[in-house]
């Protein structure tokens, strides 16, 4: 039970790290199907355009996202087919380190909040959580 919601996490991240892809490429041609640069609840925009979004000056974080989500849906699926959850469990972690900052940035930087972004930060904290939930079971298990 616990692995297939892991893995329906993972997939709603994987998806919406997707979905902010294609509003990142298109609000760099100067449109958006649902993002506004506004600062208001869907503002992807204003959080596309900070100088943090892009790592060592050469890769923006929508390009990055796309291939976590893909790492962690693969690791959720090695769960569901192995049984195993801790590359799951230690792959979530990584990303849930980084949540905190990115959702400062979202909110005192951009002054915005990006609807992509925190699906997507929901996305890795309930996959921790799950991950944490099978591995701590397994834990008892085995003393």
């Amino acid at each position: 039970m616990l692995d297939k919601a892991a893995l329906a996490a993972a997939v709603v991240g994987l998806a919406a790290s997707i979905a902010g892809y294609i509003e990142y490429r298109r609000a760099l041609q100067g449109g958006s199907l649902i993002c506004r640069a506004d600062g208001k609840p869907g503002g992807c925009a204003s959080v596309y355009v900070i100088p943090q979004a892009v790592i060592a000056g050469r890769v923006h974080l929508s390009e990055l996202a796309p291939l976590y989500f893909t790492a962690l849906t693969i690791a959720a699926l090695l769960y569901v087919v192995a049984g195993n959850p801790w590359p799951l469990l230690l792959l979530s972690a990584g990303g849930a380190l980084a949540v905190p900052y990115l959702v400062y940035l979202e909110v005192r930087v951009a002054r915005a909040i990006c609807m992509w972004c925190t699906i997507m930060h929901l996305s890795i904290i309930t996959t921790l959580a799950l991950a944490a939930a099978a591995a701590l079971s397994g834990l008892g298990a085995s003393l």
